[in-house]
Formats: C-alpha cells, structure tokens, sequence
C-alpha cells in the first residue's frame, strides 16, 4: 500500500481509497508516450495532497527528475499571483480543475501585459470540463497543449487521455475524455451489465490495472463497488464509478456527469449543465454555475454567473427562455466576481451565497392596501425581499403553479375570484389590483393574452383536452417579441360549470 486518500463522493460519508506503489508507478509508465516527459519539466503542486490529483503532480515531476513547485496557498487562491509564478518559475507542465483553469484563462485575457510562460501541457483532471468555456484560452493563441484526462481516486487518479484542440472545443457539447490508458479497459453498460450500443449513455466501469485495492475497513462498501468484470478474464474486477459515459462512433469515449446529478423541479427532470452550458453561449458570461435550492419553502434552480459584463437578471432569463423551456429557466440570477471553489479546486456549491430575489424595475410603493396585498403575496411566493407595485410576478421567479396559488391566496385574504387568465395578462400588483378593483378582468370570455405586444399577426391557441392554455406559455418565448399570442381555454373556468371541450 502507498497511499489512503479518502473521499466522499456523492454519497458524504468519507471513505478510505487504498491505492498501491505498483499502481502509480504503472500510471507514470503508461502515460510517457503521450506526454514525453523528462527531467527538464517543472510541474507545479497546486491541489491538496488529501486530493488524489496531487499524486499525479508530485510524481509526475519526481518520477522523471524534474522540478517540483509548491504553490502557496494564497498564490493558488489569486489566479494573478499564480500567473506571475508560472512565468517565474519557468513551469512547463500544469495540472487544472476545469474550474480553477476557467478563472486563470479569464484573467490571462482580461492582462494588458501577458508575460512570456513556458507552458508545453495544461492536463485536466478532476472534474467535468466543459471544452466550450476554452474559448478565452484560445484566443490567446499560447501554444501549450490541452489535455482531458477522466479519472477516480479508485481507479489511480486517471483512466482516460484526450488531447484537445480549438475546433473540438467549439464543436463539443459532452466532455469528451478520448481512450483508456494501455492498461485499462472502459465499459459502458446498462442495468444488468450489458454492454450498450455506441452513442448510448449508460454507467461507467473501469477494469484493468490501475483499480485500487479497495475501501480501508469497509469490506461490505468494497464489494459494492469492486465487482466481477463479466467481460474480462475470470477472476478480474471492474469499479462501478456511478458516472454516464457513452462511445461516439470515432471511438472517442463522452463523459455525461454523475448519474445521480439530475435534478427535479415540478415533476421535471433536468440537467443543470445543459443550462450552464446555454448561459456560457451568452455574450458577457464566462463561467456559470446553476444548483438546486430552497427559496421561499420551493425547489428552485438558481444560476451564478461570471462575466465582465453580465447582462441585466430580466435579459438572461429572457435568452435562455428562447432556447429552453420554461421549467429550465432558473428563477434567480448571482451575479459573482468568480466562482467559489473547494481546496481540490473544484465548484464550491456549498459557499454559492443564497439569493437575493429583486424586482427588475425601480421600486415604487404601493397606495392602496389591494396593492400592498398583492406585494406581499407575491414577495410570500416568490422570496422576493422588497416588491415594488410595477415589478412582474413571473419576472421574480413566479410560474404557472405559483400563479395558481396566487389566485388561491387572494381567495381566502379577499374573498374575491381573481381569474388565471388576469395574473397572466395583468402581471405587476398595480394592473393586477386594478382588475381586482374595477373587475375590468373580462371573466366572461375565454381569451387568455399570453403577449399583447408585436406587430406581426397574432397566433391564436387552442386549449388541449384540459382546457387551459398554461401549456402555451413556453411558446412566447420561441415566437419571439413580434407576435401577439393569445390562448383560447375552455369556457366555464371560472365557475363551477364543467368545462366545454
């Protein structure tokens, strides 16, 4: 045994990996091929020695004679300062999170004097990399070379090589993580150990020389995770990772996150890179971070985003309502100066500050008490901290389902009926507390204007067999601003008659 490093994974109750001498001299060996080193390399110790990424840093240099820097740990916390060491220092080979490397690109491009590095290698490790969010990098035109390696601490810090280019960067939508080492073996199977088609997710085994010896003490976790491989020699074990992967039809092997990563809000599910990944398309954002999280006693997703000139709240969610449907869009938008990250140098989601949910126009007050009702509903529904009378309920973070019990609250605080149709078209609490004042709402006809404005001609839809139109609220954003769309609902909604399909 050479090592125990321990790790939570997702599951939070740390555990000891123990992993052999055999097993990291047989990664350094398998990898010189690719990467040629020698003793002229300076590697950098940038990542804790509790996370198994510095084992591939500390030997890599030591293995081959090089040098080995320790990067302080302010210098590691100021991607400046560590930028200024990389050049002093003369260090050819990195080691990166996505994460810590997305802030050092950024602020390699945002120098006006870009000092002279010696870089031959940046190696990714640790987790999922985005190669879109390499734009800054590549723009530098620096001739380092980029690399993504997948790796587990079970299965000896890497599993996987891939070098990257430009084009593959802007072309790719998966992390692609290429070929196993020489001695290793990669299988993507379904539920019962079957190996699935090519261009089909399924979950990860690693089989081959470099799995680990198993959990210290915990021989029942051991036999969990380390089974037998039915498509190896008899005898051979292979470690489920819990990650998705899937072959592309080039061979080149896509990692897909965790398989326990997708989230479910009102009954979707959703997978919060696909959203990351449509907020880092939008000009003025360099890194997104989007998470599940308790607002006003509700699940909701929030984005944190990054960027020199991140767009207003109102104009992020209107993007991405034009490319996702309305349950992906995060009901909340941070505007952060960078990204938190872990000791390891990965997303911090735990420092993410929760949010502060604010109106996207100027706070007025209200003047009459059916408008201070209507403020204090929807500040009630949403977690807003302060409503202004002109703020849009659906603006703060409201939906179809809170738009609903809006309709119920001010049931039982007014004792009146407020129509669906009227939260829809008369969103801010002071058209809102006008509808509710002079009964202007037109309960009586099944028109629901779902966008009133454009000038273009209007689009009318039909109510499917439920006969409400809330299905049609996605389509406003997919017409675009020019289009007046109006939903016809059943008649009846608003009394106790059955509705007349």
């Amino acid at each position: 045994l050479a090592y125990l490093i321990y790790t939570s994974g997702s599951t939070g109750q740390p555990k000891g990996v123990g992993n052999t001498h055999a097993n990291v001299v047989r990664l350094l060996a398998r990898t010189q091929d690719w990467y040629g080193f020698s003793s002229k390399d300076v590697w950098t110790l940038f990542h804790s020695y509790a996370f198994d990424f510095s084992v591939w840093e500390i030997f890599g240099g030591l293995f081959y004679g090089g040098r080995l820097v320790v990067v302080p740990d302010l210098v590691r916390k100021s991607p400046d300062e560590f930028i200024d060491l990389l050049a002093r220092e003369g260090v050819t080979i990195l080691n990166q999170t996505p994460s810590a490397f997305y802030q050092l690109a950024e602020s390699l491009r945002s120098r006006s004097d870009l000092p002279q590095l010696a870089l031959k290698m940046v190696i990714f490790g640790g987790e999922a990399l985005d190669p879109r969010k390499l734009a800054s990098w590549y723009q530098l035109g620096l001739p380092a070379q980029l690399v993504n390696m997948y790796g587990i601490t079970e299965t000896t810090v890497h599993v996987t090589y891939q070098p990257l280019t430009a084009e593959l960067a802007r072309s790719a939508f998966f992390s692609p993580i290429g070929q196993p080492l020489p001695d290793l073996q990669a299988h993507i199977l379904d539920g019962s150990l079957r190996q699935v088609p090519v261009g089909v997710w399924g979950e990860l085994y690693i089989a081959g020389a470099g799995l680990a010896r198993g959990y210290w003490g915990r021989a029942g976790l051991t036999s969990e995770r380390f089974i037998a491989n039915p498509h190896g020699p008899s005898g051979s074990r292979m470690y489920r990772s819990g990650d998705l992967g899937r072959w592309r039809t080039d061979g080149v092997l896509e990692f897909g996150g965790r398989a326990d990563d997708q989230v479910k809000v009102r009954g979707f599910r959703i997978e919060p890179g696909e959203i990351e990944a449509s907020l880092m398309a939008l000009d003025g954002v360099s890194q997104a971070a989007v998470v599940l999280r308790e607002v006003a006693d509700e699940q909701r997703l929030v984005a944190y985003v990054v960027g020199g000139d991140v767009p207003p709240a109102s104009d992020l969610r209107a993007a991405l309502g034009a490319v996702l449907p309305e349950y992906m869009v995060p009901s909340s938008f941070v505007v952060l100066e960078g990204l938190p990250l872990t000791t390891s140098g990965k997303l911090d989601r735990r420092a993410l500050p929760a949010p502060e949910i604010v109106g996207v126009s100027a706070y007025e007050a209200p003047e009459s008490a059916t408008e201070a009702l209507l403020c204090r509903l929807y500040g009630e529904l949403t977690g807003a901290g302060r409503v202004s009378v002109t703020d849009n309920f659906f603006a703060l973070g409201g939906h179809s389902l809170m738009a609903m019990r809006l309709v119920v609250r001010l049931r039982e605080e007014l004792g009146v009926e407020v129509p669906l149709r009227a939260v829809f078209a008369e969103a801010s609490p002071r058209a809102l507390a006008q509808v509710i004042t002079d009964g202007s709402s037109n309960q009586n006809t099944p028109l629901l204007p779902l966008q009133t404005e454009g000038r273009q001609l209007p689009l009318f839809c039909i109510h499917p067999a439920g006969g409400l139109v809330l299905v049609y609220e996605t389509l406003v954003a997919g017409i675009g601003p020019n289009i007046p769309l109006y939903g016809l609902q059943a008649r009846g909604l608003e009394n106790d008659d059955p509705p007349h399909r």
